[in-house]
């Protein structure tokens, strides 16, 4: 019989690394039943209603991704019951849940309210995220999303909820490889989505006055303010006043096309010396030829 080699207890302990994950080819296939949820922050810049976190919401079918924002870490095991309530009372039903060892998520008060409605609770081993790895991607592509939009914009920092709304709300309308052929959108509510009104984060938006400091009736009407996000439920947009410092909401809003400016015709030269059909020799000696002709 084989005798197994005897290991070496200090070249394990010198030696022993983290367990690499394997990346998991397969998913539910049917969305809502499973929800991957992350919690992003504490961010160093309080947003302009005075949250600095969010936590985040992927299903694991569609990828739809929902983020709802927080002032407190206290408060992310509430935000997770009002998520599954939601989705039990449009009837669906949510059969578990994927979260980190985080103690904002894991207290007893969580556990009994998932256990009474039948919820599993799937956790990460501690100190290993990458088990987590659909949120954390997730968390990954908005923060980038978020850090290129404001590069692009001269809008305030305290923004970047909006600008994570407005991240999320795009990337819900995108193609995905995680599913193919559509958007989580589509997978998510069952109809292509509309993105004929999409605009970039901090697009010049105007806007109607209305409830606000009326102006004289003979001037303008509408202001020019920065576009920050979408609110579908009300068909209307949200954009920054940086004299109210506040972020508003209107339907009555309209985009203008930029003026296409068109380049001037280019100048034609002519050139006096260019030949004409059938002549010969240069067009100066041609003229002085004339000139010496009709003299003679």
């Amino acid at each position: 019989m084989h005798t197994p080699k005897p290991d070496c207890v200090a070249c394990t302990e010198g030696k022993l690394t983290i367990k690499p994950f394997k990346k998991s080819a397969t998913h539910t296939q049917e969305v809502r039943q499973l929800t991957h949820i992350d919690l992003w922050g504490k961010y160093n810049r309080t947003s302009i209603h005075g949250r600095q976190y969010y936590i985040l919401f992927v299903d694991d079918a569609s990828r739809y991704t929902t983020v709802q924002f927080l002032k407190a870490k206290s408060q992310a095991s509430e935000h997770v019951k009002a998520y599954l309530t939601y989705l039990q009372n449009w009837g669906w039903k949510p059969h578990a849940i994927h979260i980190d060892h985080g103690k904002e998520f894991i207290n007893e008060n969580l556990k009994l309210w998932c256990h009474q409605q039948g919820i599993e609770i799937n956790q990460t081993a501690p100190y290993s995220p990458s088990q987590n790895g659909v949120a954390e991607r997730m968390n990954r592509t908005l923060v980038e999303l978020v850090r290129t939009m404001r590069a692009a914009t001269d809008l305030p920092e305290f923004l970047w909820e909006e600008a994570t709304s407005h991240a999320a709300y795009l990337r819900n309308r995108t193609y995905t490889s995680a599913v193919k052929g559509s958007m989580p959108y589509q997978k998510w509510h069952g109809k292509r989505p509309n993105i004929a009104h999409l605009r970039e984060f901090g697009a010049p938006v105007w806007v109607l006055l209305q409830g606000q400091k009326v102006p004289q009736k003979m001037l303008p009407k509408l202001q020019c303010r920065s576009l920050v996000g979408f609110d579908d439920g009300s068909k209307s947009v949200m954009y920054y006043n940086p004299e109210m410092r506040k972020v508003l909401t209107s339907r009555n809003y309209c985009f203008l096309n930029p003026p296409i400016t068109q380049s001037p015709p280019e100048e034609i030269e002519i050139n006096p010396d260019t030949l004409r059909e059938g002549e010969t020799g240069t067009g100066t000696q041609n003229a002085m030829t004339q000139r010496t002709e009709g003299s003679a």
